[in-house]
């Protein structure tokens, strides 16, 4: 797509297309081993005076359906827009920390999402029966996947089978659709962001305003010792110290965007 053809779309097209936005993932808190969160979905822009005849207008939704190890550990909303931007039939989250095993798993899932937002880009309403993320953190490091179950982005591109990790479509300058965004955090979680799309001012764009927008959202911390488990095995007299865990990530399951559809709401209701 062009820049040309987002010109076409008219100023009502662009207004539209600015309320794009979510903060972004890589400012997630400090997450400590055994921590874990999860959150349906979020957005945040903030508009210029003129656009959508509004004296300048500041979307902030929170995050949706959020929930933590630390509690409320499962939540949900059903029937959710989030002001114009994203329908969805339910929005569901759940985090828990196993005490006796010391792992950790976060899901988030988006169940009949659609993207209005994204129409002027698109040429048509985009579309997804599932957007899911999920992580875990066991002995074995931390990873995480997302799975985007009959995804239909229109003239934005498609996903070819075995996409990975932190796969980008979008117009250059203007706007980027992330899918399976994954961010490893300094103190070794992993935060999974199933579809992120980010406003991102350019030429076109610039006087509407600046934002992002994340679907499906899971943070996971390093395992914990399990339970009855000392934290440093003792070595045997003659022997030295065996060599520890390790400690980042194991290698990251990724569901193929466009594969049969493997999730719902229930990925997120364990608790």
């Amino acid at each position: 797509m062009r820049v040309s053809a987002l010109r076409s779309a008219g100023v009502a097209g662009l207004a539209a297309t600015a309320l794009l936005a979510v903060t972004t993932p890589a400012g997630a808190a400090a997450t400590g081993p055994g921590d874990g969160s999860a959150y349906g979905a979020s957005a945040t822009v903030s508009l210029l005076p003129g656009v959508l005849g509004a004296p300048g207008l500041t979307v902030d939704t929170g995050r949706l359906a959020s929930s933590s190890t630390g509690g409320p550990t499962s939540a949900s909303v059903v029937d959710a827009p989030l002001k114009g931007l994203v329908t969805a039939k339910a929005i569901t989250s759940s985090a828990k920390h196993d005490s006796t095993s010391g792992e950790v798993a976060a899901t988030a899932a988006i169940v009949d999402a659609a993207l209005p937002v994204l129409a002027p880009l698109a040429g048509r309403t985009p579309t997804a029966r599932v957007i899911s993320a999920r992580c875990a953190g066991t002995a074995d490091g931390v990873t995480g996947s997302s799975e985007l179950a009959g995804l239909d982005l229109g003239r934005l591109g498609s996903l070819p089978v075995g996409t990975g990790p932190n796969r980008e479509l979008g117009v250059p300058g203007v706007v980027r659709v992330i899918v399976n965004e994954q961010v490893r955090h300094a103190d070794g979680s992993l935060t999974v962001n199933a579809l992120h799309i980010k406003l991102l001012g350019g030429a076109v764009t610039g006087a509407l305003g600046n934002g992002d927008v994340v679907l499906a959202s899971a943070t996971c911390g390093k395992a914990t010792t399990p339970r009855g488990e000392t934290s440093t095995p003792t070595p045997a007299p003659t022997q030295a110290p065996p060599a520890g865990a390790a400690s980042g990530g194991g290698q990251v399951r990724v569901i193929p965007v466009g594969a049969p559809q493997t999730g719902d709401g229930s990925l997120a209701t364990d608790r």
